[in-house]
């Protein structure tokens, strides 16, 4: 792979996306951790960053898999 993984689209979308959450403005980027019967089990955001984390779980998952591919 010729680029490094910083300067690709995906990295530069997480990043973005990361710095979006963390500046909302309903929630100046906080999670709640919701506690069940079992335990500590949830985390919860707000509904304006809800959309944002569902949307960054994949992209983060393929930029690992990205970063695992270029230092293999």
């Amino acid at each position: 792979m010729s680029a490094t993984i910083d300067q690709l689209i995906t990295a530069k979308l997480v990043q973005e996306l990361r710095q979006a959450a963390a500046a909302c403005a309903n929630c100046q980027g906080t999670r709640e951790t919701t506690f069940t019967s079992r335990g500590r089990d949830n985390i919860v955001n707000c509904l304006h960053c809800e959309p944002i984390y569902k949307f960054l779980e994949p992209l983060e998952l393929a930029l690992d898999l990205l970063k695992a591919e270029q230092l293999g």
